[in-house]
């Protein structure tokens, strides 16, 4: 009996130290990305990854995998499924794993800073709903904004019906929303539109001014203009898979979440001024940003009443769509 009982003892104290040396032991986690170098966002990975390791002693690490900073976001999110365990995805990337996300950034949905906030406030807590049998959600960060660039000027619905307008291979729902309202659209992404403009095959695309400013030396040769309103907003998230969330302390969660979101608003602050410096840097090399009037904003108003709503309702989910119109007011 005697023996019996010590046996007990010893592995309950064993079973006590493997909880212990469970704890104690450094989670580490790959993390993929593919923002630029010295980016807003990639400083701002580096630097939440500084805030973790701070918070936990050390013992939740990220690193950052050199061989998928190249990677396209279908890519990211495959390797989620083998040797990721989390990742940076874009608007795009994003859309992949929840489509109703592609939504937000369809043109004329989400116009203005104010109508940003109010879209992911409601947003963000359906898309964590939706994922959390598969991701977690650490993190929202807005990127600026997505314009149109071209050479020649577009600053209403007609003239966007005047242009042939590049759209990102994946996003079938982009191009068929364009094509309903009358718009000539090729096929495109961020490699190959430089090539196309250079041959003639396009006139305009759409995308952030962080990214054509970077590149400004060589797409100033073939484009002039930049429309005068925002299309859409240009926003990511920092996910991790359900499996390597669980490996991470429950008591640390929280504070992890909180370091999180407080850098991934800074990266949105921090974007949003770069965007305006780059902006004004671009005119000063000859971009052309026309006059928008009153006018011009109730024909884009009138388009999307009339178009887009209808085309958009019947793409994404009900429960989605009601729930961001009524946040807009819409």
């Amino acid at each position: 009996m005697r023996r019996c009982t010590a046996l007990i003892v010893v592995a309950l104290i064993l079973a006590g130290m493997g909880a212990t040396t469970a704890y104690a032991q450094t989670v580490v986690l790959q993390i993929g990305s593919s923002a630029p170098v010295n980016s807003p966002w990639d400083l701002g990975l580096k630097k939440i990854a500084a805030e973790w390791s701070r918070i936990s002693g050390g013992k939740v690490r990220m690193v950052f995998p050199k061989s998928v900073a190249n990677a396209s976001q279908e890519d990211m999110i495959q390797k989620l499924k083998f040797t990721l365990d989390g990742a940076v995805l874009d608007t795009t990337g994003l859309g992949f794993v929840e489509p109703d996300v592609f939504m937000l950034s369809m043109p004329s949905v989400i116009r203005n800073d104010d109508e940003y906030d109010k879209a992911i406030a409601v947003a963000v807590p359906i898309i964590r709903e939706r994922l959390e049998d598969r991701y977690e959600i650490v993190a929202f960060a807005k990127g600026g904004w997505i314009r149109f660039f071209s050479n020649q000027q577009i600053r209403t619905p007609d003239d966007l019906r005047k242009v042939r307008m590049g759209v990102t291979r994946s996003q079938d729902s982009l191009a068929k929303l364009l094509q309903s309202v009358g718009v000539r659209t090729v096929k495109a992404d961020s490699a190959s539109t430089l090539l196309q403009f250079n041959a003639g095959a396009l006139d305009a695309m759409y995308s952030s001014p962080l990214f054509v400013g970077a590149l400004w030396a060589q797409y100033k040769r073939v484009i002039t203009h930049m429309s005068p309103f925002k299309v859409a907003p240009f926003f990511g998230a920092v996910i991790i898979k359900k499996q390597s969330w669980d490996r991470v302390p429950d008591s640390l969660k929280p504070a992890l979440r909180e370091a999180a979101e407080r850098v991934s608003r800074e990266i949105g602050e921090e974007a949003v001024r770069l965007e305006d410096e780059g902006i004004v840097s671009m005119q000063k090399s000859g971009l052309i940003v026309p006059p928008y009037d009153a006018a011009d904003d109730q024909a884009w108003n009138t388009l999307y009443a009339e178009k887009m709503r209808d085309a958009i309702a019947a793409w994404y989910s009900p429960e989605f769509s009601t729930a961001i119109y009524a946040a807009l007011g819409k």
